[in-house]
């Protein structure tokens, strides 16, 4: 029997990928406006300095924030674009096919534990809005781990918070090496978004043969 669900939240639960771009393009145009400059100048820029903190392992690296601040020396100006993007994606964002159904009828007995990179605001725009937090467990995220994905804090704080066996865990998310590998090496289960389901509604079955 299946204890607990590490959920992803990124690409598995809402559609980042699907929206984020545009954001943050939005957001660099605003600067580039402000200084009049190129747009298209700066947004290459600021995609050089993304592909030079790909591998980074330090969440704090990996915000928008602080990539934009290497090209953009104005602090002001950073914070303003900072605060653009998060509105423009809150706007747009939405969760992925069938969250919301499934997370209405929470399984009795098992532990949702979200298990995210993203820190405690970009979590409150994606969750708040769309009222499942709450259905949340535990929130496992980067501002405790102070470390990216992979890393075996993501799910060992829930492990030993409410004394789960590692067996007995299932691992949700859109890239497996990132999202599940560790679980599974530590004897688990993993369900990949996007290759072994495309909507959320499919899990009652699935979750049925798990077990």
């Amino acid at each position: 029997m299946i204890q607990a669900i590490f959920f992803d939240q990124d690409n598995t639960l809402v559609n980042t990928r699907e929206v984020a771009g545009e954001t943050y393009r939005k957001a660099i145009d605003w600067v580039a406006a402000q200084k009049k400059i190129s747009a298209d100048n700066l947004y290459q820029q600021w995609r050089q300095v993304l592909d030079s903190l790909k591998n980074s392992k330090k969440p704090e690296e990996r915000t928008f924030e602080f990539s934009l601040a290497q090209v953009v020396p104005e602090i002001d100006l950073v914070g303003d674009a900072v605060e653009i993007q998060k509105e423009a994606f809150e706007e747009k964002v939405g969760l992925n096919p069938g969250v919301k159904e499934f997370f209405e009828k929470k399984i009795e007995g098992v532990k949702y534990i979200l298990s995210t990179e993203n820190f405690e605001d970009q979590i409150y725009v994606n969750y708040e809005r769309f009222a499942i937090k709450d259905k949340f467990d535990m929130v496992v995220n980067g501002d405790m781990t102070g470390v990216m994905k992979p890393d075996i804090r993501y799910i060992k704080m829930a492990w030993d918070k409410f004394n789960l066996d590692p067996k007995k865990c299932l691992y949700i998310g859109d890239k497996y090496d990132k999202d599940c590998r560790l679980g599974v090496e530590n004897g688990g289960k993993a369900l990949v978004y996007g290759k072994d389901f495309t909507d959320f509604r499919e899990l009652g079955e699935k979750l049925k043969s798990l077990n």
